[in-house]
């Protein structure tokens, strides 16, 4: 799970005034079966099971998201995200970025994926993923930039970890490890991003 920008479920942990989440490191799509077998490979924006009405528990407007900025970030910043993972099963993070639009009204706004999909947060190297190459439990840092033309008063940033623990059929036709679908977690944490 995310732990810094804090994501809205473990919020809480970080002495924010939010509401409770015992099970924060749980938003893995409704779990292996109900995410690609009950769901057809949908999961909920933000790690939540796809079947629940939007918006979900850990979405904007949600139980968790309450809409607390957690950090306020400047454009094009580089940052470190630290990721805290209580059962490694190998694979990689990725990170992304929407704007929510800040109306009267506002939790009736919740993310999108084509709204992520949009803002893609690159490693300090340029890459769109960050792969495990050690395999431990506990704190990871992630160095991370920012996009540069992106200001917001309220921003979601989403973290995605994919697994490769499960055999499964690869690309090339032959089966191993980390291959076809895999068990899937997402967070999201709010956050500010101001002009440099």
């Amino acid at each position: 799970m995310l732990m810094e920008p804090v994501n809205r479920g473990s919020a809480w942990r970080k002495d924010f005034d939010t509401p409770i989440n015992y099970d924060d490191n749980a938003n893995y799509c409704g779990g292996y079966y109900v995410h690609y077998e009950i769901n057809s490979g949908r999961c909920g924006l933000c790690g939540d099971n796809y079947a629940l009405k939007q918006p979900r528990p850990n979405e904007n407007g949600g139980v968790y998201g309450t809409g607390q900025i957690v950090e306020t970030y400047t454009a094009g910043q580089e940052f470190i995200a630290d990721v805290m993972i209580t059962s490694n099963h190998r694979g990689f993070f990725k990170f992304d970025l929407c704007p929510i639009q800040v109306e009267p009204n506002y939790n009736s706004y919740v993310e999108t994926e084509d709204c992520f999909e949009k803002f893609p947060i690159l490693t300090v190297y340029g890459d769109d993923k960050y792969i495990m190459k050690k395999f431990y439990n506990g704190p990871y840092q992630v160095h991370l930039i920012l996009p540069d033309n992106v200001t917001c008063n309220h921003c979601s940033i989403r973290w995605t970890y994919v697994t490769a623990n499960n055999w499964g059929i690869c690309s090339d036709g032959t089966g191993a490890i980390g291959c076809g679908p895999q068990e899937t977690f997402k967070t999201c944490s709010d956050i500010k991003i101001v002009k440099l």
